[in-house]
């Protein structure tokens, strides 16, 4: 089963590709045993809930309504463009 690891200290060539520091790449764990010095696993971390509804909080309250108008100028009139 494959795992996420985190490339550390140097850049690595896995499977054709350079794989630069602190890039996350998949191995098995034959790969990641033979690659041991240079990666480490990945914790996959989830948003908690608090997080989850304090960031769709702020993401509503810092919307503001749009104002639209009718094609109106300053004084009230109808404007011609010039």
């Amino acid at each position: 089963m494959a795992m996420n690891f985190r490339v550390k200290n140097t850049n690595i060539l896995h499977n054709g590709v350079v794989q630069k520091e602190g890039a996350i790449i998949q191995l098995d764990e034959f790969q990641a045993k033979k690659l041991e010095g240079f990666v480490e696993p990945v914790k996959e971390k989830t948003p908690s809930k608090q997080t989850t509804e304090k960031t769709n909080k702020t993401k509503t309250e810092n919307k503001k309504p749009e104002v639209k108008t009718e094609g109106k100028d300053k004084n009230g009139g109808e404007s011609n463009g010039k």
